[in-house]
């Protein structure tokens, strides 16, 4: 049979589109628009085994000719990428980001990117990977893994292939466990079995949870060669199972939002790749899918998928590192339109010649390859001296700016304090009258506070002792399970821990109780039961610190600029911040609540400073304090009311 089918194309293109646009920020219509890379999993598989497939059966396989295959057409256009990334990251990135820049391309060339990002723990969803350029080259190593392994196990199972299928069907049916069921394997002595518990190993980024995806593509493709042609079933099957396939990729993509959905790969991550696997098998040319997706346009930008997928983050990432909201419409029309023209122009100019093998010869691709890659090299060795080198010349500059960044713009700095305190079980005997107990509850907002009050020197007639409890588990007393609330992916971490209640012990000790955190919608709406359930006595003084906000931030973009100028710098918080202050303003007693937002947020409109009064980055990322913000927004809050009784 033949291998290329034009609803391939069609269906390359409802894979990309997706993905770029859920990039772009478009994420209020395209929550899932992630799945795309799903979907090319399950295409890659099925031509891929199609390809090999047809060359066995006329003894033509060679694994040689299968690798110079896959440099044809993956290398070109990604050494393209990296290079054309390397020069905008060497003018527009901080010394850190330089440094990791080049880690990350010593690690695409060793097709182990996504080993890279998951020992990183960036977090795929975070708002941090929108600045990473090459944080997508996780899904092309993943496929060079499998295919690492994939081709051998054909050649070596011969003219078995009811062997290979079996062994196929195995090696799916464990990735697939280690991705929904393998984290109970690591837990095994808690005596608790989860529904969602994926393995360590077969987290998003990596193969082992991953390899069941293509391998789905792979059955499709067996399947198809032993049918013969697609056309040979029933046409109104094909018909109503290629529709079924594409409702299940458009509901995938419209309602598969990473904030409610477990961490794929699991169960839920079946519904866009069988899917995907329908509209392959009965998605013909014939049936009302396969025209949709033979469309002209839509074969087109399936041509170009591959180049529009590795142009789009770049662009994103260098596009955000100059501060631009790539959320608005405009922004967003104008990248598009550049991916768009860039993507044509590579797969015309690059893609097309070196695929040729008239143009090219074996020996000049691999050849080719090897010269690029030790290129790459050097390159990411010359960028990572090159962010040392300026991380030394910056400390020695008249304005601190990026040394302050390095020392006190981190995650580091925000949880050094606390976690250090946190090693104090219990309060102190001391029975000093002027010494009052404090106990400090809550997620990093709560290591901001410890930070607002160590910074500032405030809070230096408590003894002061901290309780820490994730966001994700949220503060919560209360008769009902609060894992209804949480989502399923945190129901392991949040079971058994990370709960208030085992901090009642402190409480009942404490002259003052502070709970502060990033909270949710359903805590907030609970918090009064919450606080009524502590039982407190009249002696006891409770305080709620309100989730804060004060923009998106993007450190690069001040560097080297004049006090001036960062003082004019006021950014919109988010819209949920602001609504769950106000709900909490409206149910918590105002010599309770500390409305931390409207005390900060005193510009045009609620806009919020990113800088104090002498020019020091507040916040880092947008939610939590620099060394210098905890310092200025603490002096705010403790001179006004209610803290100010402290």
């Amino acid at each position: 049979m033949s291998v290329y089918r034009d609803e391939i194309d069609g269906l390359r293109a409802v894979a990309v589109i997706p993905v770029i646009l859920y990039h772009t920020g478009l994420t209020k219509f395209m929550a899932g628009g992630y799945i795309g890379v799903d979907i090319f999993f399950v295409i890659s598989g099925y031509l891929i085994t199609s390809v090999i497939e047809n060359e066995r059966e006329e003894e033509k396989f060679s694994i040689v000719h299968f690798y110079e295959r896959r440099c044809r057409r993956i290398l070109p256009a990604l050494f393209l990428i990296l290079f054309t990334s390397s020069f905008f990251a060497y003018y527009w990135m901080l010394p850190a980001q330089l440094e990791e820049f080049g880690q990350s391309l010593i690690s695409i060339i060793g097709l182990s990117s996504n080993i890279f990002f998951w020992w990183k723990d960036d977090g795929y969803f975070t708002e941090l990977t929108e600045l990473n350029p090459l944080i997508h080259t996780w899904s092309l190593a993943v496929e060079e893994q499998f295919y690492f392994l994939f081709p051998l196990i054909c050649y070596f199972s011969g003219k078995r292939q009811r062997f290979l299928i079996i062994v196929l069907i195995l090696l799916a049916v464990l990735s697939f466990f280690f991705a929904q069921w393998g984290g109970n394997i690591e837990s095994i002595s808690k005596h608790h079995f989860y529904l969602f518990s994926q393995h360590s190993w077969a987290s998003f980024y990596l193969p082992l949870g991953r390899a069941w995806e293509l391998l789905l593509g792979s059955f499709a493709a067996f399947y198809l060669r032993k049918n013969n042609t697609v056309q040979s079933t029933w046409y109104k099957c094909n018909e109503l199972f290629a529709l079924i396939g594409f409702v299940l990729i458009i509901i995938s993509i419209v309602f598969f939002d990473s904030r409610y959905v477990p961490p794929f790969p699991n169960c839920y991550t079946l519904i866009p790749t069988l899917g995907a696997t329908l509209i392959i098998l009965c998605g013909t040319n014939s049936t009302l899918v396969g025209k949709l997706l033979s469309i002209r346009l839509l074969r087109w930008v399936g041509l170009i998928s591959y180049s529009a997928y590795l142009w789009h983050q770049p662009i994103l990432a260098f596009t955000r590192l100059k501060a631009y909201d790539t959320s608005q419409i405009l922004p967003m029309l104008i990248i598009i339109s550049i991916v768009v023209l860039l993507s044509g122009l590579s797969y015309v100019l690059i893609e097309q010649p070196f695929r040729n093998k008239t143009r090219f010869s074996r020996k000049q691709i691999f050849f080719g390859a090897f010269i690029s890659a030790m290129f790459t090299f050097i390159l990411a060795v010359f960028l990572i001296q090159t962010a040392t080198n300026r991380s030394l010349l910056d400390s020695k500059k008249s304005d601190p700016y990026l040394s302050d960044l390095r020392k006190y713009g981190h995650w580091q700095y925000v949880v050094q304090a606390f976690d250090a305190l946190q090693k104090q079980k219990t309060f102190s005997n001391k029975t000093s009258v002027t010494m009052k107990k404090l106990i400090l509850i809550g997620d990093s907002f709560a290591q901001d506070f410890y930070n607002m009050a160590a910074e500032g020197k405030h809070l230096t007639n408590y003894e002061i002792r901290v309780y820490f409890i994730y966001s994700r588990c949220q503060i919560y007393l209360g008769p009902e399970d609060r894992k209804q609330f949480i989502e399923v992916k945190h129901h392991r971490a949040c079971t058994n821990t990370y709960d208030i209640k085992y901090a009642l012990p402190l409480i009942r000790q404490a002259n003052v109780i502070i709970l502060a955190s990033n909270w949710y919608e359903w805590s907030a709406q609970r918090l009064p039961m919450t606080l009524k359930l502590l039982n407190l006595t009249e002696r006891q003084q409770a305080f709620v610190i309100g989730p804060k906000h004060f923009g998106k931030v993007y450190p690069m973009v001040y560097v080297s600029k004049s006090t001036e100028y960062r003082l004019k710098q006021y950014q919109y918080p988010k819209i949920e911040v602001i609504k769950i202050n106000n709900l909490l303003e409206q149910t918590i007693d105002k010599e309770t609540f500390v409305n931390l937002q409207k005390m900060i947020c005193t510009g045009y409109n609620q806009t919020c400073p990113l800088f104090t009064r002498d020019g020091k980055l507040i916040s880092h990322d947008g939610a939590h304090l620099t060394k210098y913000g905890a310092r200025y927004v603490g002096n705010i809050i403790f001179k006004n009311r209610p803290l100010n009784k402290l």
